[in-house]
């Protein structure tokens, strides 16, 4: 049986159904110039055009580089599958806004509607992840060689409620990240504030922060783990574990974490922020400021992530603006992850002018994510952008925006060819687990 090829359906469909069926980005190389042949895993080398529409995603293979964008409707939370198979699972959102709000989280600002939870309401935040994380990484590690958490809002790692169910033989109770890792063994865990969790102030007293290092104490004893401070300028903490001299050309840096920033000079690192009790006394101050942010290279392929990074009130304060800092040292990439939910207050001008991304993740779980004018910004630089959801009452308030927004509603999945040379993003269906593809755009060419 004859194989089409992506000319062949043109050819058979025309233009407009076939973009309607299956939206290959524009711009992007000719299925002739992939220096890949169009191959995906499992695939015919047919441009990837034997999983249509409808279709579940193939496994990762070796080689390939997936970042993997999980939509709960509830946060952030992001599986890497490097080439060689090391995983890596960034933030686990579980975020409660009843209790969110009564924890004082600076982003439950009350009045501005949660998107719709995935898979749905009767499937917690922290199982969607588990089982994400346990289907896509059996073809990989068939654990989480890491857990990495950025800060300490609830939207990354799982708001705390006294009515949340306690972990099996444990003393800590289960939502978000500390539900994902009670349920996929882990190897090691990075935050902003082992071993002590004290800076600016006594996070260790919170309930929220107190139940999460209950967590990790746990994980020490039950999986053999270790927990480490993210250690800012270094190019060691987060390597490959399964062949790492397979893949010399991989390489995360750690940019910048609780206010440190990398110099861009061998280790270095400066301090962007005052002394604690400067930060305490400041009329406005949030946790947003101490996330953390890494840069990934594989090859010619280059991908930013910095949490949620934001510039809010720097004129009041310059310390607030950690995106300057970042602006100065990164360099341009091909995808970035928006900061902040791509809400109001974050992607500066700077920051979005010095990345340059082709294209742009967004994780959006409140009615104003994507915010109109970052968005511009964005769609100024003609960025394609991708977004977990966008709810109706918001696609008024982007208009035009909307015509570079590739997807509205779904998992997002960037999956990087073994050369390093080119990559395909896939839409994937959030209704269900059953991970079927909605929308495939690319191949795109790397800087």
């Amino acid at each position: 049986m004859k194989i089409l090829t992506r000319r062949d359906m043109l050819k058979a469909l025309g233009m407009a159904t076939l973009a309607t069926a299956y939206p290959f980005s524009l711009g992007c190389a000719k299925p002739d110039d992939d220096d890949e042949n169009g191959k995906v895993p499992g695939g015919n080398g047919n441009n990837g055009t034997g999983y249509l529409v409808g279709k579940v995603l193939p496994d990762w293979e070796e080689g390939y580089l997936d970042i993997h964008t999980i939509n709960t409707g509830r946060g952030e939370s992001t599986l890497y599958i490097f080439p060689d198979g090391t995983t890596m699972l960034v933030d686990a959102a579980g975020s409660l806004m009843n209790d969110m709000l009564a924890n004082g989280d600076e982003d439950a600002d009350d009045g501005v509607p949660p998107t719709p939870p995935k898979p749905s309401i009767s499937v917690t935040s922290g199982q969607a992840i588990t089982n994400y994380v346990n289907y896509f990484a059996k073809a990989a590690s068939n654990k989480l060689n890491y857990i990495l958490l950025t800060h300490f809002h609830g939207d990354h790692m799982g708001t705390y409620a006294a009515t949340l169910p306690m972990a099996p033989s444990a003393d800590f109770r289960m939502n978000g990240i500390t539900e994902v890792g009670a349920k996929v063994k882990f190897d090691k865990i990075l935050d902003r504030g082992y071993p002590n969790y004290n800076f600016p102030t006594n996070l260790a007293a919170t309930a929220m922060v107190g139940n999460y290092i209950k967590f990790v104490n746990w994980s020490k004893a039950a999986y053999g783990a270790t927990a480490e401070q993210f250690d800012v300028g270094k190019t060691d903490q987060i390597v490959l574990k399964q062949n790492p001299s397979k893949y010399n050309n991989f390489q995360i840096r750690n940019i910048v974490g609780n206010g440190k920033v990398w110099t861009g000079t061998g280790v270095e690192v400066t301090n962007m922020l005052p002394d604690a009790s400067v930060i305490n006394a400041a009329t406005y101050k949030n946790e947003n400021i101490f996330s953390i942010g890494f840069q990934l290279k594989y090859g010619r392929f280059n991908y930013f992530a910095g949490a949620d990074l934001q510039y809010t009130n720097r004129s009041l304060y310059p310390w607030l603006d950690v995106e300057k800092p970042v602006a100065d040292v990164v360099t341009a990439v091909d995808v970035m992850k928006a900061n902040h939910h791509c809400t109001s207050n974050c992607n500066s001008d700077v920051l979005v002018e010095k990345l340059n991304p082709k294209v742009v993740l967004v994780h959006a779980w409140r009615e104003k994510h994507p915010y109109p004018a970052t968005t511009k910004r964005f769609y100024d630089k003609s960025t394609d952008i991708f977004s977990t959801c966008v709810m109706d009452a918001n696609k008024v308030l982007l208009n035009n925006y909307t015509s570079r927004i590739r997807s509205m509603q779904g998992h997002i999945v960037v999956r990087v060819s073994p050369s390093a040379l080119q990559y395909t993003v896939y839409v994937l269906d959030d209704s269900n687990e059953e991970y079927k593809i909605k929308g495939i755009f690319g191949p795109y060419q790397c800087n």
